[in-house]
């Protein structure tokens, strides 16, 4: 089974996917408690630095286990930390893992999650040895569709009103991608 010891680092042209640390919170609580980013996450945005260190313990726990990766997106040349992104709620028996990502909206229409998740998607198949990534988005979120449908994703269908947040009830959009579909779109 995969180890994430040492951490793998992935990097693309413009980009380095790094680890997590505590030197985060700051700018992870940034992200996490912008409205715009988290308007099709159905959870409030954070309201306090105490969730962002919260969420980067966990984030370093499930690393640490085994149980969960998940990358900060940053740029290249600067380290600036825009986003982060990877694979969660692994179910290592079916060979699967559901995919998360999320990006300040001053990088959104530049194609930075497209190239991050080219990056990490080889990385789950290969060295989590899974045989399906699954997304689950808001329908209403089209740029996230289209991000997904980029990199092969299928939509395979949504669950009605399965997902209840601030009295109202949203549908969740199922997306899918198996191995062979991205050596496929990779040729």
């Amino acid at each position: 089974m995969a180890s994430f010891d040492p951490f793998p680092v992935l990097t693309t042209p413009r980009l380095r996917l790094r680890a997590l640390g505590p030197g985060d919170a700051e700018r992870i609580f940034r992200i996490q408690s912008d409205p715009e980013v988290t308007r099709y996450f159905g959870r409030a945005p954070f309201i306090s630095l105490a969730e962002a260190e919260e969420r980067i313990a966990t984030t370093i726990a499930g690393v640490r286990e085994s149980t969960s990766i998940r990358w900060g997106i940053t740029l290249e040349e600067s380290g600036e930390l825009l986003g982060t992104a990877g694979f969660w709620n692994w179910n290592k028996p079916h060979r699967w893992a559901e995919l998360g990502y999320e990006l300040l909206p001053a990088f959104w229409g530049r194609g930075i999650m497209t190239e991050a998740l080219r990056a990490m998607l080889p990385f789950g198949f290969e060295s989590m040895d899974l045989h399906r990534v699954t997304a689950q988005i808001d329908p209403e979120n089209l740029a996230s569709a289209r991000v997904l449908e980029r990199l092969g994703f299928t939509r395979e269908g949504q669950h009605r009103q399965n997902w209840c947040y601030d009295g109202r009830f949203t549908d969740t959009a199922v997306y899918g991608l198996l191995r062979g579909e991205l050596r496929a779109a990779a040729t």
